[in-house]
């Protein structure tokens, strides 16, 4: 990174929470406007991969209860289903962090990838299915494969944001 930035853990903390709501806001607001294929890319879930990446302190399951937090409050249907699967990304991310050279853009856009899936598939699950009212091909076809390839084309803008924001020394 820049050897010039000399950062303390307060400032981190205050750039991440800055970063999680900026994401937040564009989640909810100008992002819409680049729907493809009626999907949007998830930046909070891409900010929990990529934060638990770089990091291998429990500050990463904070950062991912955050972030599911507010999933759920800004559109979640159900109070806690963003924050657990976003939890479990985070604590996944936290075991594999440090068994792995994980500071790289590709890194994360790989677990960004494969994380996707089972979450899009549980959130499909649980909001859906549960109910009797699912269409299974057509998720997994117009909806969950979609959000899935945009998630990790975002991650080649996001990864580089989260390594800036919390970049320690």
């Amino acid at each position: 990174m820049n050897q010039f930035r000399q950062t303390t853990p307060v400032l981190n903390r205050v750039l991440t929470g800055i970063l999680i709501l900026l994401a937040a806001t564009l989640q909810t607001t100008i992002i819409r406007g680049l729907e493809v294929f009626h999907v949007i890319p998830n930046l909070l879930f891409i900010i929990v991969i990529c934060y638990g990446l770089l990091h291998d302190d429990y500050s990463s399951l904070v950062v991912g209860v955050s972030c599911g937090l507010i999933l759920d409050l800004f559109g979640g249907r159900t109070l806690g289903l963003n924050t657990l699967l976003c939890a479990y990304a985070a604590c996944l991310c936290l075991s594999i962090s440090d068994k792995l050279f994980s500071h790289n853009a590709l890194v994360s856009m790989v677990f960004v990838l494969v994380l996707t899936i089972p979450y899009e598939v549980l959130t499909y699950l649980f909001y859906f299915v549960i109910w009797g009212k699912g269409a299974g091909w057509y998720a997994i076809l117009c909806k969950i494969l979609p959000v899935t390839v945009y998630n990790s084309l975002f991650t080649l803008v996001m990864h580089p944001l989260v390594k800036f924001a919390t970049y320690r020394e």
